[in-house]
C-alpha cells in the first residue's frame, strides 16, 4: 500500500503540509481492503459505520466533522482521530 500522507495529498499537491487533505478516501480504502481482499467484511463495516458518525449531522447523531472540501473546518488528523476514537468505541461494545 502507498504511503498514506503521500496518497492523501498525491493528487492535490498544491496543499500538502497544510493538514487539510480528506483522509476519508483512504479509510474508507482500507475498509474496501479489509472486505474483499482479505475476507473481513464485519471490520471493514466497523470502519464504514465510523467513517458515517463522524461526517453525519449532529441532528442525526453524527459528529458533523467534515474538511474544508466537504463544507467543514476540520483538518485532515483531526478528521482522521475522530474516526479512530468512534472505531474503538464501536469495537468495545
Amino acid at each position: 500500500m502507498a504511503d498514506p500522507l503521500v496518497t492523501l495529498a498525491g493528487s492535490a499537491p498544491d496543499i500538502t503540509g497544510q493538514g487539510i487533505a480528506n483522509p476519508i478516501g483512504t479509510i474508507l480504502s482500507a475498509a474496501l481492503m479489509l472486505r474483499y481482499s482479505l475476507g473481513h467484511g464485519h471490520e471493514a463495516g466497523l470502519i464504514e459505520a465510523a467513517v458515517a458518525k463522524v461526517l453525519d449531522s449532529a441532528d442525526v447523531g453524527g459528529f458533523d466533522y467534515r474538511t474544508k472540501d466537504l463544507g467543514g473546518n476540520r483538518g485532515t488528523v483531526e478528521v482522521g482521530d475522530k474516526v479512530v476514537e468512534v472505531l474503538e468505541g464501536m469495537m468495545k461494545k
